[in-house]
């Protein structure tokens, strides 16, 4: 048996011993299996008693073997929550055939019968009344989703399994089954996903609330950009946080906490678009990645352009463009090749209003997994800066030319990062990145530092103090521009 309640028995022991006498004998059946009253039962042997008042029930031996072989397997321990559910509710059942458990109305300090409550149910397996009617609630899970997740590690889960017996039937399967195809391998964005299935991003010319509230007042060169869980975010997470383009940068607390690749903040990327741009410009984005620059841009209702060599990648922009954008077919278009040769515009020139992307950090500071030899996070520094000149020689081509003395401007804007290289010190993707740029005739036209969290700002602060550097939290939005 599981350990009883110590209290629930001395209290009544000391009743009993008050009273003379038990009120509620304990009920046995015919071959003297204890079917309730247990606490009473120790209560008796507490008090040197040999002897107690019992009333035997003679039922079908089928119920009361059913009833063992739950007791039996609920006192094993090796059920998942999802069986346990089931088999404390069945055991209600067959002890409520039994009539040994109390009903609505009645009276538990004035039957005569031998009835047992709620709070003696769950101790006599172990369990506190709130735990024991929480394990309860799972047993409220469509069936078809007990079928799929029973005997899974996801059965294993009491959190998530209770709040999903709440959602309604038709979201609850929608997370069984994202489960259990692999599509989702947490909880958390299994429920995301399954709540955003039919959601759609409504579009809006340009932001619609409070820029001072939001951003704190007017733009400038020093900028943060909070993390706001609102619409435009929801559904660029449904790109950003499938779990194979999740790849982890490195861990902390010992390996149990990992960091994953930074994702292009969404409202950086708004505020950009609407700052830079007007609705209806085309802007292109040759690093589409997680799909930030893409659901944003037409968010903001304008066109897009962009490359994604990653096939997984592509896939899911295209399926949360067209799932969850009310946008026409024509407004965008997705290359799935190279961003940096731009093979499919190779005839084209001054055909895009802007450029908007956040290019991989260089010197191998990030790695998407991949063996694509296109893959610019795999390149050596060298190599990389090759692929960049190849890369502004293209946009410098496509973007459309600016007019200073008309106001007309058409920028080409990056974030770009920082890396460090042991006793190279710091290697500046912004300081590479603008000499490659006037090297093809583009101006320095505005310059922005985000302010950015740094996972790893706590655990190295003793590493950098020592080597003489501070944290880096930031990372610098250039944009450029072509006069004639």
């Amino acid at each position: 048996m599981r350990t009883p309640s110590d209290e629930k028995v001395e209290g009544l022991a000391e009743s009993i011993r008050d009273i003379g006498t038990l009120i509620n004998p304990i009920t046995i059946d015919g071959n003297y299996n204890l079917i309730a009253g247990y606490h009473r039962l120790l209560a008796f042997q507490s008090l040197g008693k040999e002897t107690i008042p019992a009333t035997i029930q003679e039922e079908s031996n089928d119920t009361f073997n059913e009833l063992l072989e739950i007791d039996e397997n609920l006192l094993r321990n090796e059920l998942d929550y999802i069986e346990e559910a089931d088999h404390l509710v069945r055991r209600e059942e067959l002890m409520a055939s039994l009539g040994t458990i109390y009903r609505t109305g009645d009276n538990q300090h004035t039957s005569g019968e031998s009835k047992v409550s709620v709070e003696e149910l769950a101790s006599s397996v172990g369990l506190s009344k709130r735990s024991y009617q929480q394990r309860k609630q799972i047993y409220k899970l469509h069936p078809e989703v007990k079928s799929f997740l029973s005997g899974t590690e996801f059965a294993k889960s009491l959190v998530d399994l209770i709040k999903l017996s709440s959602e309604e039937d038709h979201i609850q399967i929608e997370i069984a089954n994202l489960l259990i195809t692999g599509e989702c391998r947490t909880w958390k964005q299994s429920f995301f996903q399954a709540k955003m299935k039919d959601h759609k991003l409504k579009t809006t010319p340009q932001v619609d609330f409070n820029i001072k509230e939001r951003w704190g007042g007017m733009p400038k060169s020093l900028m943060k950009f909070p993390r706001v869980e609102d619409d435009l975010r929801k559904v660029c997470n449904l790109v950003n946080h499938t779990e194979d383009l999740r790849h982890t940068k490195a861990t902390l607390a010992f390996g149990d906490m990992p960091i994953r690749l930074h994702q292009q903040n969404p409202d950086q990327s708004r505020f950009s678009i609407d700052y830079y741009t007007r609705p209806g410009h085309l802007v292109c984005d040759p690093f589409n990645g997680r799909a930030t620059t893409a659901v944003t841009a037409l968010h903001l209702q304008r066109r897009f352009i962009g490359f994604e060599i990653n096939a997984l990648a592509a896939r899911k922009t295209r399926e949360v463009i067209t799932t969850h954008m009310e946008v026409e077919d024509s407004s965008w278009t997705l290359y799935e090749e190279c961003g940096v040769e731009m093979e499919s515009l190779r005839n084209e020139s001054g055909i895009l209003d802007a450029i908007y992307t956040s290019p991989p950090y260089f010197n191998f500071a990030e790695s998407y997994n991949t063996e694509d030899e296109r893959d610019l996070s795999n390149m050596p520094l060298p190599q990389f800066l090759e692929k960049i000149d190849i890369l502004f020689g293209n946009i410098s081509r496509l973007i459309k030319t600016s007019n200073y003395k008309d106001r007309i401007f058409h920028p080409i804007i990056m974030t770009l990062g920082t890396a460090r290289d042991g006793e190279n010190g710091i290697l500046d993707m912004s300081y590479h990145f603008q000499t490659i740029a006037k090297s093809h005739g583009l101006t320095l036209w505005d310059q922005m530092f985000v302010e950015v969290n740094n996972p790893f700002a706590w655990s190295s602060h003793q590493t950098n103090y020592n080597l003489g550097f501070v944290t880096k939290n930031y990372e610098t939005q250039v944009a450029w521009v072509k006069f004639n």
